[in-house]
């Protein structure tokens, strides 16, 4: 099911969620440029490819928060088929290598073809076709997740959620390096920037910060 939910200040942002391990997966639309870029590919790509095909776009760029199968399985399907250019930190290729094992692990009949992945670094910019993406590191959930900065709007994968905390007791996951990593961003989070995390609702930074109750104890902020 795609949704419209929000705008990152040059395009709409539409949401899919769907796939038997369901994750948001976005196509945000350029409005001067035209074309589209995927953040997150999830592992239903007919599904996001319908919406695709709906909006009458071709998505140049697939850019991914982190690399577990929920949220980068897809890439290579769009690779292929419309020739785009897969963006992942370099610190979480080796998780997305582990995609397959993964899925064994977790009982699903899936598996997933892998892309040939551009690796980024901390704080890289992406300028391909119109957009301007920088992948801010906040490792802990993952050791290279990113937050995604596009507009005014944060893609934050499993980093940070409208409501709870992105912990998951998967390999690689370190809580208190997720917490350092969030508090490092946390002033940045404010009413002008619309979060759209990696499940669940697009919430604004400054109502993140205030209605998460889990977090902010996560956090320490409160008792």
């Amino acid at each position: 099911m795609a949704e419209l939910v929000g705008d990152w200040g040059g395009g709409e942002v539409w949401r899919i969620t769907s796939g038997s391990f369901p994750s948001n997966s976005y196509i945000c639309l350029n409005r001067e440029a035209g074309g589209a870029l995927l953040v997150d590919g999830g592992l239903d790509p007919i599904a996001i490819d319908a919406v695709i095909k709906e909006l009458g776009v071709i998505p140049s760029l697939v850019c991914c928060t982190h690399g577990h199968f929920d949220h980068a399985g897809s890439a290579e399907y769009f690779q292929i088929k419309y020739g785009a250019s897969v963006f992942m930190h370099k610190a979480d290729v080796k998780t997305y290598k582990m995609s397959n094992f993964l899925l064994m692990a977790f009982g699903f009949s899936e598996r997933i073809k892998f892309a040939s992945i551009t690796q980024t670094s901390d704080e890289e910019r992406i300028c391909i076709g119109g957009f301007d993406v920088t992948f801010i590191p906040t490792p802990g959930h993952t050791p290279g997740s990113c937050l995604l900065s596009l507009g005014n709007a944060l893609f934050t994968g499993d980093t940070l959620y409208a409501q709870g905390v992105g912990l998951s007791d998967l390999p690689g996951e370190k809580p208190e390096l997720l917490k350092k990593s969030i508090l490092s961003v946390w002033d940045a989070l404010t009413s002008n920037l619309w979060i759209f995390p990696g499940h669940g609702k697009a919430i604004e930074g400054d109502r993140l910060k205030r209605e998460n109750a889990d977090l902010l104890r996560f956090l320490g902020l409160i008792t």
